[in-house]
């Protein structure tokens, strides 16, 4: 099994996180994110980041593994489609004439409109598409496909373990389950300490993701890590929430953006960025 161990900070980001920890120790859960302004955070997040380019060249890579066969793909919390029409595109242009089918999970109903209207800009009469508004637990999903991918949407459910095996149980024999998650490093130290429960449970991270797969006796492939950077030093306050996965308070955000500019690391332009990696687990089912 792969360690996958936290991203060390330096003495002075652990003392900046202790003393947060120290503040909102008692206090009330703050306030969590609203549907339509998470969907608008996250995309002027993903502005700042480079993670959404390198996800979709690894997944569109290994999309392109798959022979020139019909492909159905299941994207769970899709979201605005503005991953899945790459890769759907990918597939569409990779082999003329094959049928590709994608299906879109998204429990927000504006971003599945969006995920709808994106595909659907391709034009392409060999890709059919279907979204449904609901949790994974409650969608209407009755058939099987090649893949099955959760990108940054297995956080917020209820059991790990549960929800791993119901999914493989929706991949066809041979086909794939990926799931992208974030580690507990820098970034997600903050969302630890800042964000409001997940209903009854904490959000979840790599490691707790990869216990799942072992508890339920699936075999993992490699674990693959995408060492991703986001500029937060420019980031506006509703984008500063996103990244923590909370509303803060104003006494708050100086200290939050003090441990950021601790945990930041020079980007290619030397300007400082704060690592924003994802572990992409796999499985084939048998």
């Amino acid at each position: 099994m792969t360690s996958l161990v936290p991203t060390p900070t330096s003495t002075a980001a652990a003392d900046l996180l202790d003393d947060l920890r120290a503040v909102r120790r008692g206090a009330a859960a703050l306030p969590g994110l609203e549907p339509d302004s998470y969907a608008r955070d996250h995309a002027a997040f993903e502005l700042l980041s480079d993670q959404r380019g390198l996800i979709a060249d690894h997944l569109a890579g290994r999309m392109a593994e798959m022979g020139d066969g019909p492909v159905s793909v299941l994207s769970v919390g899709c979201g605005d489609g503005t991953l899945d029409v790459r890769l759907a595109e990918g597939l569409v242009r990779a082999v003329p004439g094959r049928p590709v089918r994608y299906v879109g999970i998204e429990p927000w109903s504006g971003s599945a409109a969006l995920f709808t209207a994106e595909l659907a800009a391709l034009e392409a009469r060999e890709l059919t598409v279907e979204v449904h508004v609901a949790s994974f637990a409650d969608a209407p999903v009755d058939e099987t496909f090649d893949v099955v991918v959760f990108v940054h949407s297995i956080y917020y459910v209820a059991d790990l373990g549960v929800t791993l095996r119901s999914a493989l149980d929706l991949v066809r024999p041979g086909g794939q389950l990926w799931v992208l998650n974030a580690p507990r490093a820098a970034l997600n130290e903050l969302v630890d300490v800042l964000a409001p429960p997940l209903e009854d449970h904490r959000q979840w991270f790599s490691a707790d993701v990869e216990a799942a797969f072992v508890d339920a006796d699936i075999t993992l492939d490699a674990v693959v890590t995408l060492n991703a950077l986001v500029d937060l030093a420019s980031a506006g306050d509703e984008v500063l929430d996103f990244a923590v996965q909370a509303r803060l308070t104003p006494e708050l955000r100086g200290p939050v953006r003090a441990y950021l500019a601790e945990v930041s690391v020079p980007g290619a332009d030397g300007e400082p960025r704060v690592p924003h990696p994802v572990d992409v687990f796999s499985t084939t089912r048998r």
